[in-house]
């Protein structure tokens, strides 16, 4: 149901009064209330709040009272990301490479359009995360907005291993090869591309003019992203407290992190050649 995953009403809602939000859901026509605590009077004061979230911490507040549904009991499995530092608004430039990250999961299938700063910035522009679409109905739209963004063709590709499987449509690394597309899928194990990917967030960059940044950004484009590294894909709360398969969260982050892990593969003289094209005529 797409109202118990709304993390705000929707735009045609009402608010009859302090706390209550109503709507009438237009492909179904249920209708819809949205009760939060302060629709009792005597709740709003910060002192009611200070007193009840005493022996609370700000993640169990926010998924009791504040009706946060990408705050799961289980902790992050990125805690590192903080959206406060890391959404940031970025800039597509459109004469550059574009990276494109993949996870070919068969109910959310995700693309991510992310682009290497001359910096060495890694910028995430925009995210496709269609629900059980097949490969051969993604790459036409993958296409399209690759052309959107920027003027090159020569895209630097990277996911899941499962690109060497083989589906209903054949080998997925064969359609691929038929659109001209060449998938990275190096993975340097599972413990180690996930510690990579989280010390990542840790890291900052000097900017000239802008100081010190962190070394990924995510846009504001990406509201899928932001929620799963916010915690949408989290650890169950249960031993082993491996991480919980929620779709499309799990799909997202992996497809991050398998992008990173090829970014890594590269090998610092690449990166050190990819780093003075962009400096010398912005081709990387």
């Amino acid at each position: 149901m797409e109202e118990r995953l709304l993390e705000r009403p929707p735009d045609y809602s009402t608010t009859p009064r302090r706390g209550v939000t109503e709507w009438r859901n237009p492909r179904n026509g249920f209708y819809v209330t949205r009760l939060h605590y302060t629709a009792d009077p005597t709740k709003r004061e910060s002192d009611w709040k200070e007193r009840t979230s005493a022996n609370l911490s700000l993640r169990a507040w926010q998924r009791e009272y504040e009706i946060s549904w990408s705050t799961p009991e289980g902790e992050p499995v990125i805690p590192e990301f903080d959206a406060g530092i890391h959404v940031q608004e970025t800039e597509i430039a459109r004469d550059r490479r574009l990276l494109r990250f993949w996870d070919f999961g068969a109910v959310s299938p995700v693309v991510l359009f992310a682009q290497l700063s001359i910096y060495g910035q890694l910028q995430f522009h925009r995210e496709l995360c269609p629900f059980n679409t097949p490969l051969d109905q993604l790459l036409p739209i993958v296409k399209a907005i690759s052309m959107d963004l920027v003027v090159r063709a020569d895209h630097f590709d990277a996911g899941d291993p499962e690109a060497e499987s083989t589906g209903s449509l054949g080998s997925i690394a064969d359609v691929l090869s038929r659109q001209s597309i060449v998938m990275h899928t190096n993975r340097p194990g599972t413990e180690l591309s996930y510690a990579s990917f989280r010390s990542l967030f840790l890291k900052q960059l000097f900017i000239p003019r802008s100081g010190h940044q962190p070394a990924v950004i995510v846009s504001p484009r990406c509201p899928n992203l932001i929620e799963a590294l916010s915690g949408g894909f989290h650890l169950s709360p249960h031993p082993p407290y491996r991480p919980v398969k929620v779709h499309p969260h799990k799909d997202l982050v992996d497809a991050a992190r398998y992008g990173h892990d090829n970014l890594d593969a590269a090998g610092a003289d690449t990166q050190a050649r990819w780093k003075k094209l962009s400096e010398g005529d912005r081709l990387w």
